[in-house]
């Protein structure tokens, strides 16, 4: 019993120790600034902890994981990505588990050729569980090494701190990108609405002189003004809204039987420079949609050609292909540079096309945010000079 209590108070010191120094690695973590400084804080602490020859920090990157941070006796496979099929660090990640190798050599979830150049004999792999496995841990030994049970909960203690640190990282990341998007989204909504304002202050101006004056004539045509004015107000404020609702994880839809041939007739005749529009439809065409959608989705893709369509005609087709429906809008405008052509379904993205014409850039998101809420394709063709044609693809039921 004496040589016992001995042995448990000659190893009190040093566990406690350890546990000084994992809360210094906790409090390290909880102001770590970004996902950079949470790697440059687990390699050192994991390797000094473990008494390791080298500790790898490795990042999932979807079928990916690259190693972004190491310390190490020499070189390993920092900045390297690797299939995570292959990789015991994805294994780990995928498996959820921690993996203990005693004999590099002797287990087939190693890539061989990738540790022969290094000094890895024995390793210790810990993923970092989040949510979803977003990162690990490997600690590596130059000899034959069989991890303890105590250095695996001590590197599992440290990826749980590294996994909260990520998540607060993440978080952080995303509240930057949030506010940073409204700052852009409301000095483009000050800029747009600007004019529209404009515009309806003129033609009140022009009502009340007409009717001062008994212009009949002048009191119509400014009366029209106001009209088309309060109809673009309109426009730019439901396309803010609905960028609002669209940035939400999910878009709600209200489905019902709509006939796509009548719905594009009708949203066509209510677009200004209708009469340069050419509608050809398949009749019966009925799909199970969201009305509302549909009909922002015809209107955005029309309303694009007309205003990019150089004044020429713009074609607009329905039609069926097997359980798809298929709309397709085609103008004769100049078309759009091949590098744009997937940038202009980004959010406040107007692409070349656009370039000195109002807008905010959010019509064409709206529509593929549309198009995929229904489980459908859009896809795009054009060439410089040579027009550009929208082809939508949706399925006819839900």
């Amino acid at each position: 019993m004496a040589l016992t209590a001995g042995a448990h108070a000659r190893s009190t010191p040093a566990h406690a120790d350890k546990v000084l120094d994992l809360i210094d690695v906790a409090r390290a973590l909880a102001i770590a600034p970004d996902v950079e400084g949470v790697g440059r804080i687990v390699k050192v602490a994991a390797r000094r902890l473990l008494g390791a020859d080298g500790v790898t920090f490795v990042l999932r990157e979807g079928d990916l994981v690259r190693y972004a941070d190491e310390d190490a006796i020499s070189p390993l496979w920092k900045g390297t990505a690797f299939p995570a099929s292959s990789c015991v660090s994805g294994w780990a990640m995928d498996h959820r588990e921690t993996v203990v190798i005693e004999d590099v050599y002797a287990d087939p979830r190693v890539p061989y050729d990738a540790y022969r150049p290094t000094f890895v004999k024995s390793m210790l792999m810990e993923p970092v569980l989040a949510a979803q496995p977003v990162a690990a841990i490997g600690a590596y030994w130059a000899v034959r090494h069989a991890a303890t049970p105590r250095e695996s909960a001590l590197l599992e203690a440290i990826a749980g701190f590294a996994a909260a640190a990520l998540e607060r990282a993440k978080l952080e990341r995303e509240l930057r990108s949030a506010v940073a998007l409204r700052d852009e989204l409301l000095g483009l909504a000050a800029h747009e609405l600007r004019t529209p304002l404009t515009v309806l202050n003129l033609a009140v101006s022009g009502v009340t002189r007409a009717l001062e004056t008994a212009d009949v004539e002048g009191a119509r045509r400014s009366t029209e003004r106001l009209q088309r004015g309060a109809e673009r107000l309109a426009r730019l404020v439901e396309m803010l809204l609905d960028s609002t609702r669209l940035a939400q994880l999910e878009i709600p839809l209200v489905r019902e039987r709509v006939e796509l041939g009548a719905l594009v007739a009708r949203v066509v005749a209510r677009l200004a420079s209708a009469e340069r529009v050419r509608i050809e439809a398949e009749p019966g065409l009925v799909g199970g949609w969201d009305r509302a959608r549909l009909e922002q989705i015809v209107a955005n893709l029309v309303g694009n050609a007309l205003k990019f369509g150089e004044d020429k005609p713009v074609h607009v087709s329905v039609s069926s292909h097997g359980g798809l429906a298929r709309l397709v809008v085609a103008d004769q405008g100049a078309g759009i540079a091949e590098e744009d052509r997937t940038r202009i379904f980004q959010r406040f993205e107007r692409g070349a096309a656009a370039r000195g014409v109002g807008g905010l850039g959010l019509g064409l998101w709206i529509v593929r945010q549309n198009v995929e809420a229904h489980g459908g394709e859009i896809h795009v063709e054009s060439r410089r000079g040579d027009g550009t044609r929208f082809t939508v693809e949706l399925p006819l039921s839900a």
